[in-house]
Order: C-alpha cells, then sequence, then structure tokens
C-alpha cells in the first residue's frame, strides 16, 4: 500500500468522460462542472491521485482505454472492453429511454420497427436486444446534440439514449420538455469505472472498489444533474424526476 501511495502522489491519472453535454460540462455556464467529472472527483477524493480529465469522442474513449492511453473512464458499462479494462461498479444506474416526437407513441418494444429512423450513439451498447436488432433502421450519431438536431428537422423519427443526455439536449434546443416524460423505457444500464489494465494506477484497484462501493446509489449520477441543473444554469423551466 505505501508503495502504491508514493508512485500515485508522483504521477498523473489521464481520465476521460462522453465529449458532450452535460457529462463533460455544461453550456450555458463554465463554471458548472460536467456530471460524470463530479462522479469521478467524488470517488478518488481523498485518494493520492493527481488527475487530468480529457473529453474524448466515445470511439476514441473504448480504443484508449486498450492501449492505455487512458488510465480511467467513467462510462456505460461496455462488455467489449472485458480483455482491456478492470471494471469497477456499479456507481450508479443509468435510464436508457426512447425519445420520439409527440404524434408517436411507443407501448412495447415491436413498436420500434415502425419507426423510419432511430439515433443511435456510434459504439455505445444501450440494451442487448436493442443493439443486436437488424430489423431495425439505425442512423449512427457522433452526440445527442446532433440526434436531437435531427429530429427537430424531422429526418428521424427515434432517439435511443441515456435519459440525462436526452433530456439536456432536448432542454439545449428549446424542445417540448413532454418529450421526456413520454419516453418508451427500454432498460437500465450499469454505469461504473473502467480502469486499463495497461494503467500504472491498476495497484488502485482495492482504494477505487472500495470507494465505489461507498458511493452507490441508484439514481446517483441523476442526482448530480439535477442538482446542477437546479442551482448552476438558467432556469428554462421544471427539471424532471428520473434518471
Amino acid at each position: 500500500m505505501t508503495n502504491t501511495l508514493s508512485y500515485a502522489n508522483n504521477k498523473t491519472l489521464y481520465a476521460s468522460v462522453p465529449a458532450f453535454p452535460p457529462f463533460n460540462g455544461f453550456v450555458e455556464s463554465k463554471h458548472c462542472a460536467g456530471v460524470n467529472m463530479l462522479a469521478i472527483q467524488a470517488v478518488i477524493e481523498g485518494l493520492p491521485v493527481n488527475i487530468e480529465f480529457s473529453s474524448y469522442p466515445y470511439a476514441r474513449i473504448l480504443h484508449s482505454l486498450k492501449t492505455g492511453e487512458l488510465d480511467l473512464a467513467l462510462i456505460l458499462k461496455n462488455s467489449g472492453l472485458k480483455k482491456n479494462v478492470v471494471y469497477i461498479g456499479p456507481l450508479s444506474y443509468i435510464k436508457i429511454v426512447l425519445v420520439t416526437p409527440s404524434n408517436i407513441t411507443i407501448e412495447r418494444y415491436e413498436d420500434l420497427h415502425q419507426l423510419k429512423n432511430i439515433a443511435v450513439i456510434r459504439n455505445t451498447q444501450f440494451n442487448k436486444i436493442f443493439d443486436q436488432d437488424k430489423k431495425l433502421k439505425k442512423i449512427k450519431v457522433d452526440n445527442y446534440k446532433q440526434a436531437v438536431s435531427l429530429l427537430k428537422m424531422n429526418r428521424i423519427d427515434g432517439i435511443i439514449g441515456s435519459k440525462i443526455g436526452l433530456e439536456y439536449s432536448l432542454r439545449l434546443q428549446g424542445m417540448d420538455s413532454s418529450l421526456v416524460t413520454n419516453t418508451f423505457d427500454l432498460d437500465r444500464h450499469e454505469l461504473g469505472l473502467h480502469l486499463a489494465k495497461k494503467s500504472p494506477f491498476i495497484t488502485l484497484q482495492p482504494l477505487l472498489t472500495a470507494a465505489v462501493e461507498r458511493l452507490y446509489q441508484e439514481d446517483f449520477l441523476y442526482q448530480i444533474y439535477q442538482y446542477q441543473i437546479n442551482h448552476c444554469l438558467p432556469s428554462k423551466g421544471k427539471s424532471h424526476s428520473g434518471n
């Protein structure tokens, strides 16, 4: 343990979060830290670690964890990284929802096949059945902002993603907030730390595990999001409950 602490004190841990708000920050306020960044900071509080954040596109996060360029990321649990990372979680759970225009209501999974196009963030695993469903017409996008823009232009009629990411992107682009309350709940997904096996900080795994277990709450990330919305940003109407 002493060697681990001494080593960590002299090194920088490189961490990443998804490269779009609200995970890496908020557009309306530079003083409002991103929800994933705050969650990581809560985990490492009190640990002898100097941390430096980078906001990478999702695909680059996955690649960088495999190569060891990144030490740590807080993302949805990704089974494709089993050989390359130690997964520490869950720290929280995230609701995976499908947003559709107000004139379309999805009541069961089979109704998804009636949609013309569904926007999906590339390389993200949301739901096993959905991810492997080749009958669905999916359009790959880089972030939620892009997906919501396509929805506003009527180029798609569905977006799948985390409720936090979609709720914020709809809010930012002035979309009807009722879309968030009329979503189809597809799944709930684990959110946890992904610690690269090639990272010199792999020795901190026991301390990180203990911190994650201590902080775990089912809606931990959504609590952080709601606090930021309510205390850091200009009011744009009432926020919604759920995660």
